[in-house]
């Protein structure tokens, strides 16, 4: 039996959660970034309160921040908006918090001032952490992989 091409890329597990979001990972370089990405649609300098000068790239949805805006600057965190991305298990944007703990392992969730978010890793500085950003109605809106700063 044959995929069609999108049926096959659908299938393409695109976030591996505490790795990757669409081949990119924390500590990556911009020249490396490029080389997996592409082009980006959108390459800024902005000022972060922690971090001072960062950039961002953003490939359609998916946004990627550095530390620092030089050769040398790796990525900090990947966050991505987009329905596409999703774990091996079907995992992503619009999932229900419901079936995201039925097929994450080690996740917490918890709500913090009103955010309510479900997440993998420690918030520790140094820990690599995937977020799981919940909206009101229950579904998955946002999904980031961050390193912990402060």
């Amino acid at each position: 039996m044959a995929l069609s091409v999108s049926a096959a890329s659908a299938l393409v597990q695109s976030l591996v959660p505490q790795q990757s979001l669409r081949g990119l990972k924390i500590g990556m370089l911009a020249n490396q970034v490029r080389a997996v990405a592409g082009n980006p649609s959108s390459n800024k300098i902005t000022s972060h309160p922690i971090m001072g000068k960062t950039r961002v790239m953003k490939f359609g949805r998916v946004q990627v921040t550095f530390r620092g805006t030089g050769k040398a600057a790796t990525v900090v965190n990947l966050s991505t908006t987009s329905r596409n991305e999703r774990t091996s298990g079907g995992i992503g944007v619009g999932s229900s918090e419901g079936a995201l703990a039925a097929k994450l392992k080690g996740e917490r969730c918890v709500t913090e001032l009103g955010y309510r978010h479900c997440y993998l890793g420690k918030w520790k500085p140094g820990s690599v952490v995937t977020d799981f950003s919940i909206s009101k109605s229950g579904r998955v809106t946002r999904i980031t992989l961050g390193l912990v700063i402060d």
